[in-house]
């Protein structure tokens, strides 16, 4: 299923105890239909406030239903600010984490206020300098260590993470970031855009950001969850 929703009510995706979350619901949401005690598994989680264009998550089912139909009535079902776009039928054993080859997020800033978009912006209200994010975003392409980037109570074992795409641009009204990696750890997107700025402020210069790169500090600028959204999941061919 690829899903849609409005993270603004949300604690995050994962299902977390007497918390509203995405995967509860969708989860609920889906064995009232199926009448089924299915176990939802999605591609990644979003934090709190985080918004999705594109996640991505699946569920096995004893009977057959047609994805058309599928997506219908859990439409019916489910409340305004989420909403599954589009199911189709995966391969046994299909993984929506691990078999996900990368994962896409935006970020959006309203340089001047934007009332209607108070949700999905985050409202810096300054014209800033996209050479100079862009610079900086160069940086982060490839592979690193993004340990500095990262809540530490959430830090793995092994915290490299490939980024393909990282570039500022505008676009209707609002300057945004795009990134696209393999895997992104809990906070990453939003502290590399934190980093960014300050580095526009000159609150930080290029051989700190090098320096977090080399895993030696911890970024302490972050930007609200409200301007995030998550794209886009892709998967190679065969997972289809």
């Amino acid at each position: 299923m690829i899903i849609e929703y409005d993270g603004t009510e949300f604690c995050g995706w994962q299902i977390q105890p007497r918390k509203r979350t995405v995967q509860d619901i969708l989860q609920n949401a889906i064995r009232t239909f199926t009448r089924e005690k299915i176990k939802l598994q999605g591609a990644g989680r979003t934090d709190t406030g985080v918004h999705a264009l594109g996640q991505v998550a699946s569920f096995s089912t004893d009977k057959y239903f047609e994805p058309n139909d599928i997506c219908y009535r859990l439409n019916r079902i489910l409340p305004d600010d989420v909403a599954v776009k589009k199911v189709v039928p995966a391969k046994y054993g299909f993984d929506p984490r691990r078999n996900a080859f990368s994962r896409t997020y935006r970020y959006s800033i309203a340089e001047s206020p934007q009332p209607l978009f108070r949700n999905t912006r985050y409202h810096y209200n300054r014209r800033l300098d996209i050479q100079s994010l862009n610079k900086t975003a160069r940086l982060f392409l490839g592979k690193h260590d993004f340990t500095s980037f990262c809540r530490k109570k959430s830090l793995k074992q092994d915290n490299h993470c490939e980024v393909y795409l990282s570039r500022w641009f505008r676009y209707g009204g609002s300057l945004i970031y795009e990134v696209r990696a393999n895997r992104f750890l809990h906070n990453m997107v939003r502290r590399l855009i934190g980093a960014m700025l300050a580095v526009e402020r000159s609150k930080l210069n290029l051989t700190r950001i090098k320096s977090f790169l080399n895993n030696k500090g911890s970024v302490r600028y972050c930007v609200p969850a409200n301007g995030l959204v998550l794209t886009k999941v892709s998967y190679r061919r065969d997972y289809g």
